[in-house]
């Protein structure tokens, strides 16, 4: 009873001790308030809408008949886009692009009504960037939709005249019709998609530094021995101590970004919040984890935040939201497997996307325990001998 009490009572000095040194800081309270919630508040004002609306588009009209001011109108009137100008000839749309004016522009050809009448298939030219994907897919989707629908309004028209009875005339417009489903995120919704994404991203960066700093600091600052004093030379009841006030507040952080993701941008919940719970706690403890590691084997606050930022700030390219994971090489998948973030965001989508079963997640929240426990064991002794040694004080 002598020896808990005589190790909780290191543990409680030292978190106290951390507790005097976070409200004695504004640094603190910017890094582990502000920029948080800050990024938060950017994404869902960025995203919030969802999908983005009213690109502009330039359009080339070089027939100028009722046909082709259909279509301008059409284009206009699809979700994504809309015609902002209308030039009269390429080099003039070109200049546009280059300039950042429209991210794209159609060029209707001239006689386009009066080839479509005589059953000839003129082409609408569609020119867009290409290095902007999100732009671009949506580009391609909205202008295929509207010149489908004219295109097929036009051959509706031309089939009845010849004498086609409507519903035959419909039949041969597609013989053959490919009925597919969404089966997940069937809004095409790039909050969905995106932000639920970007928020973990984001705080995983937070939660590494902010560790690493925590830890850094009595490095840089000549305190280590001080703070192994608190804890009465032990280096877990050191650690421990330290790290649990940035613990509870990141794991309250993480928890209050679940609740904006679900509650409020209105994110589909359809598997088990318990599950995603846990792997929440766990990314945050898996993190912490890692930035122990660093700090312990690299001895250097300067040089452990920058291993700790080239560790998290390409992490979203790994994870397999925007580039799938099986199209890696060995390497990317790899960098991917050892990243938190990427078992997390499985975690996250297959419950609150897919509704998968909670033993569909359990190699991920298997994955995350790794990181938590593995790391502590080989760095927490290693954190020990660098705290007490003063050669690895006072560096910059």
């Amino acid at each position: 009873m002598a020896i808990f009490a005589a190790r909780t009572g290191g543990v409680f000095r030292v978190t106290k001790r951390e507790f005097g040194r976070i409200f004695a800081s504004w640094y603190y309270l910017i890094l582990l308030v502000v920029l948080p919630i800050a990024s938060f508040a950017i994404l869902w004002t960025i995203f919030g809408d969802g999908v983005p609306r009213d690109l502009p588009l330039a359009v080339v009209d070089q027939d100028h008949s009722a046909l082709s001011r259909q279509l301008t109108r059409m284009v206009d009137a699809t979700p994504s886009l809309s015609v902002a100008v209308q030039v009269p000839d390429l080099e003039a749309a070109r200049s546009l692009i280059l300039r950042n004016k429209v991210y794209g522009f159609i060029v209707i050809p001239s006689d386009m009504e009066r080839d479509v009448r005589r059953g000839e298939a003129p082409a609408v030219v569609a020119y867009y960037n290409a290095q902007l994907l999100l732009p671009a897919s949506l580009i391609r989707r909205d202008l295929r939709m509207a010149v489908g629908t004219l295109s097929a309004v036009a051959e509706l028209k031309v089939r009845e005249a010849h004498g086609e009875p409507p519903r035959a005339a419909m039949a041969h417009l597609e013989p053959i019709r490919l009925d597919y489903h969404t089966l997940f995120n069937p809004q095409l919704s790039y909050l969905y998609y995106l932000v639920a994404a970007l928020l973990p991203t984001m705080l995983q960066i937070f939660v590494t530094v902010g560790t690493v700093h925590a830890l850094g600091v009595e490095l840089k600052e000549g305190t280590a021995g001080a703070w192994m004093e608190a804890a009465g030379g032990s280096a877990w009841r050191a650690v421990v101590g330290k790290l649990l006030p940035y613990t509870a507040h990141f794991s309250v952080l993480s928890l209050f970004m679940l609740v904006v993701l679900f509650r409020y941008m209105g994110v589909p919940m359809r598997g088990s919040m318990q599950v995603i719970v846990a792997g929440t706690l766990l990314f945050v403890l898996a993190y912490q984890a890692v930035a122990l590691l660093v700090v312990a084997w690299i001895a250097n606050l300067r040089f452990a935040t920058s291993v700790a930022a080239f560790y998290c700030t390409p992490a979203f390219a790994f994870v397999g939201i925007t580039f799938p994971t099986m199209a890696m090489p060995v390497l990317g998948r790899v960098w991917g497997a050892v990243l938190p973030l990427t078992h997390y965001l499985k975690i996250l989508v297959d419950q609150a996307m897919r509704g998968t079963a909670p033993a569909n997640s359990m190699a991920s929240l298997g994955a995350l325990l790794v990181f938590v426990c593995v790391a502590p064991l080989i760095s927490v002794w290693r954190m020990g001998e660098v705290a007490r040694d003063p050669r690895h004080w006072g560096r910059l």
